[in-house]
C-alpha cells in the first residue's frame, strides 16, 4: 500500500486525511506548523529528516509556502497543488534543478489540472479557448489575502460576469475580462485603505480585475468561508466544431484531495518508468490514472 505525508493542515490537508483510506493509501505523517492532535503529526521542521513514505502531498498555499519548501523537499517524492498560472513554469524549472533522484508532480488539482487537460485536448483545432470560473470561493486567492499584514481572516469568490458566456462567443478569451474578484475581509478598520490597496494591485491575483473589497467581521467572514462549491468551464470552439468542458464540486478542497490522491498512486508507475525531475499533467499520459474501459 502506498504511503503518503501530508503537508500543511489547511483545508486540503484535512480533505487529504478524510480521503485516504478510500483512496486506499496509508497515511505516514501530517507535517504542520501548529501542533494538531493526531498521533502521526510532525513538525514541519521535520520534513525532509525521516523517509518513511512514498511521497508527499504539499497541501501549502501557493502565494508564499510551497515555493519555500522546495529545498526541504528536494529529495522527496511530491505531489503539489501549487495553482498560480502565470507562475507554473517557472516553478517547474526551479524543481526540475534540483530534483535529480526524485520526482516531483506540479499544479495538480481541477484547475490547473483537470481543465489543463481539457484546454489542451478540446482546444484542438480550435480558434478559441477559454475558460470560465465559479461562481464560488478561490483557496489560492484566499490564502493570498490572508497573507497580507493586517488581515485576520478573508475569503474571496471568483464570479464570471453576466454576460461572460456571450463575451466568450464573441472572442473574448482573457480571464480578467470575463470574471470579478469579491473579495471579504476582517481586519483592523486603521488598516482597510492599505489593504484594500495591496489587494487591488497583487500580481497574478487580482491585478487587471474588476475586484470588489468588502470589510466585515471575523464572524461573517468565517460565515462565508463555510460556503464549498465551485465549478469551472472550458468552452473551444474552432470552424464547425464546438467542444466544452464543466465541471461543478460540491467542496472545493475535497474535489482537489482526490485529484492529488490519483496523482500520488500515480507517481510510483512512473518512477519504475524512468521519470524524474518535475512534471506537470500535461506530462503525465493518462494511462497512468485511467480507469479501465475508458477507450
Amino acid at each position: 500500500m502506498l504511503k503518503i505525508a501530508i503537508v500543511g493542515y489547511g483545508n486540503v490537508g484535512k480533505s487529504l486525511l478524510s480521503q485516504a483510506k478510500s483512496a486506499d493509501v496509508q497515511v505516514a505523517a501530517v507535517y504542520s506548523r501548529r501542533r494538531i492532535d493526531l498521533p502521526m503529526w510532525r513538525p514541519m521542521t521535520q520534513l525532509g529528516v525521516q523517509r518513511d513514505f512514498d511521497v508527499a502531498l504539499l497541501a501549502l498555499g501557493s502565494y508564499r509556502d510551497i515555493e519555500g519548501f522546495c529545498q526541504q523537499t528536494a529529495h522527496l517524492n511530491t505531489v503539489d497543488c501549487f495553482d498560480t498560472h502565470a507562475k507554473i513554469g517557472e516553478y517547474k524549472a526551479q524543481l526540475a534543478q534540483i530534483k535529480r533522484d526524485s520526482l516531483a508532480i506540479v499544479s495538480v488539482g481541477w484547475d490547473p489540472g483537470l481543465l489543463s487537460v481539457a484546454r489542451a485536448t478540446f482546444g484542438l483545432g480550435a480558434n478559441t479557448v477559454a475558460t470560465l470560473w465559479g461562481e464560488g470561493v478561490s483557496q489560492g486567492h484566499s490564502n493570498a489575502i490572508r497573507a497580507i499584514a493586517g488581515v485576520i481572516d478573508a475569503v474571496q469568490f471568483t464570479v464570471p460576469k453576466p454576460n461572460a458566456l456571450q463575451l466568450v462567443a464573441e472572442g473574448v478569451t482573457d480571464g480578467r475580462l470575463l470574471h470579478d474578484r469579491i473579495c471579504y475581509v476582517a481586519c483592523v478598520e486603521s488598516d482597510r485603505e492599505s489593504i484594500a490597496e495591496q489587494i487591488a494591485q497583487m500580481p497574478n491575483y487580482f491585478e487587471g480585475y474588476r475586484t470588489e473589497v468588502h470589510f466585515a467581521s471575523p464572524q461573517e467572514v468565517r460565515k462565508l468561508r463555510q460556503r464549498t462549491h465551485h465549478s469551472g468551464q472550458v468552452l473551444c470552439g474552432g470552424e464547425g466544431f464546438e467542444a466544452n468542458c464543466t465541471v461543478r464540486i460540491d467542496n472545493n478542497a475535497d474535489y482537489t484531495a482526490k485529484i492529488m490522491l490519483a496523482y500520488a498512486k500515480a507517481l510510483p508507475l512512473l518512477l519504475a518508468d524512468g521519470y524524474r525531475g518535475a512534471v506537470d499533467v500535461l506530462d503525465v499520459p493518462l494511462r497512468y490514472l485511467a480507469p479501465p474501459h475508458c477507450l
